[in-house]
């Protein structure tokens, strides 16, 4: 338990330092080949295969599927990906740039879901969003197969910068109802909601 305490505060810990800072670069890792800075086409956002930098204010935050020790779920970190994941090609650091870039991070919300392994009775971070004045980016811990959103709980990151496909494919904050999504505004939040279910 107590380790599960300390990944979600960290978690908490640095959606907190990200508020309030001015985004200034989002870079992807990639091959030359990679078309249209994706690893995996589809038609919802961009596919990857390994975490993304977020530089704001001469820092560097990287979100990827390290949550576990098999490379799944999402975590935040300080530092770049690249020096936080074992790349098994030959990557570049390339711009992503998209709608956050140049402003203000106004809220970094973390959607939770159960660890699907049997006899886990710990939470995981499966989307984390960042929005801004006029500005939205959805992460999500999840495969693409044959273009198409398949298997939540991956070592996939999926990156959405549309609003209307969060919503058309229920996640995040539009997973709560009805997509076993689960939010906390805060650390005690998430453990208080923990004590009551005996987790």
């Amino acid at each position: 338990m107590n380790t599960d305490i300390e990944l979600y505060s960290r978690q908490f810990e640095y959606t907190t330092k990200l508020v309030g800072q001015v985004v200034d670069n989002i870079s992807f890792y990639l091959e030359e080949c990679d078309q249209n800075l994706t690893e995996q086409p589809n038609e919802f956002g961009k596919s990857l295969l390994n975490g993304i930098d977020i530089e704001v204010n001469g820092q560097t935050y990287s979100i990827g599927n390290r949550y576990t020790d098999l490379g799944y779920g999402l975590s935040i970190d300080h530092g770049q990906t690249n020096e936080l994941e074992f790349f098994d090609a030959d990557k570049r650091a390339v711009m992503f740039d998209t709608n956050v870039v140049g402003q203000i991070i106004k809220q970094v919300n973390i959607y939770w879901m159960n660890i699907p392994f049997e006899g886990s009775i710990a939470l995981y971070p499966q989307e984390i969003e960042i929005i801004t004045d006029n500005g939205f980016l959805l992460l999500s811990s999840i495969e693409i197969n044959n273009g198409q959103v398949n298997t939540e709980f991956t070592n996939e990151l999926l990156v959405i910068d549309s609003i209307e496909i969060a919503r058309q494919l229920k996640l995040g904050q539009f997973g709560l109802d009805n997509n076993d999504r689960i939010f906390f505004k805060t650390l005690p939040d998430l453990t208080e909601n923990e004590k009551k279910n005996g987790l």
